[in-house]
């Protein structure tokens, strides 16, 4: 039996035996997980490190799916907490351990490290509380993980350029955080594909960090030198990449686009057709990690890992993306109860999730 196991059993046994003598809960209302093997009344807190466009979008979609659950007498009460700072897991460990206090049935963590956080967390679990990381891995087998595989994200941030190219031709690599936990998946994983690809050329490395506006400048700051590029493959950036190779009189490049209203509206507007499309990691997670909590506190048998397939958005995919999203939202997958329950077996069984239809 694992470490979480057992201490998931020794808490429900605590909860059973205080439900036997009070029945509710300290408020009079009934206790999450009092009502026979299906959740209720549960209680959930989200800690977020830091805010983008895309931790928005995922915010969005968690208070949304909590809202629901509310009316339906599933979640009693939610917030997301934003730590203070600039990814400080400093900041975001003091504000987990305020959360700890406030004793939620769940904590959901978007951890600012995966390493410095471990302690604050594991103290969440010793607190009797279900933790959920999202968007990372974290060596907490206390914990519950939902994530994307971020070396199956360098590989659809690769694979369907090259596709495009006919595997030939200069590439230049858009790097993301460049030494984070993610990174290092990605690229590693791009460079392993790259092995069976000679007629492709690596011309150069650029620090993007994943953001559009930073891939520009960058791509701008290495052009001139740079033979005819083929592609521009990497972590998302690909509005920035175009206006680049626009301001330098060059022939656009496939690139990878964000997943958010503006970048595909950006896309369609300018006509690209060169094969380019859109990879990210996918926000709706956390709508999938609620799911994967509620499972937790029935007593369901779930995996200590539950990885989630990332988001790809192909030009055949683009007008139905645009009647979907608003200009600063990314697209996720709309998770619900059933796709999650089939995503924690087809873990459990060793085998890949699938997304759930978009349409």
């Amino acid at each position: 039996m694992s470490f979480r196991t057992l201490r998931r059993f020794t808490v429900a046994a605590a909860a059973i035996a205080a439900l036997t003598l009070t029945g509710c809960s300290a408020d009079g209302s009934e206790a999450a997980g009092s009502g026979g093997g299906s959740a209720e009344g549960v209680s959930i807190s989200l800690s977020n490190g830091f805010v983008n466009g895309w931790r928005l979008t995922l915010i969005n979609k968690f208070e949304e799916e909590a809202k629901k659950l509310q009316k339906d007498g599933i979640v009693s009460e939610f917030n997301t907490v934003n730590a203070p700072g600039e990814n400080s897991a400093t900041e975001q460990a003091s504000q987990i351990r305020s959360l700890v206090l406030q004793n939620p049935d769940v904590l959901m963590v978007i951890p600012a490290s995966s390493t410095a956080l471990v302690p604050a967390v594991e103290e969440a679990c010793d607190a009797g509380i279900t933790v959920i990381v999202l968007d990372a891995d974290m060596d907490a087998p206390c914990a519950t993980i939902v994530r994307n595989a971020y070396d199956q994200w360098g590989e659809v941030s690769l694979q369907p350029a090259l596709d495009a190219i006919n595997g030939t031709g200069n590439i230049v690599i858009n790097r993301g955080v460049i030494g984070s936990q993610p990174e290092e998946e990605f690229h590693a994983r791009q460079l392993e594909i790259l092995e069976d690809y000679p007629d492709v050329t690596v011309s150069a490395e650029v620090n993007g960090f994943c953001d559009s506006s930073t891939a520009q400048k960058e791509i701008v700051g290495v052009l001139g030198s740079l033979p005819d590029i083929a592609a521009v493959p990497g972590c998302i950036g690909g509005m920035g990449v175009v206006q680049a190779f626009e301001s330098a009189g060059r022939e656009l490049p496939v690139v990878v686009f964000d997943t958010d209203g503006k970048s595909l509206q950006f896309w369609k507007d300018k006509g690209i057709e060169n094969g380019s499309f859109a990879a990210l990691t996918d926000p709706g997670q956390a709508v999938a990690a609620i799911y994967v909590a509620l499972a937790v506190l029935d007593g369901k048998d779930v995996p200590e890992e539950i990885v989630l397939p990332l988001l790809q958005i192909e030009q055949a995919d683009l007008d139905y993306w645009l009647g979907e999203l608003d200009s600063d939202e990314y697209a996720a997958y709309p998770w619900d109860k059933a796709s999650v329950e089939a995503a924690i077996e087809a873990a459990a069984a060793g085998d890949d999730a699938e997304a759930p239809a978009i349409k």
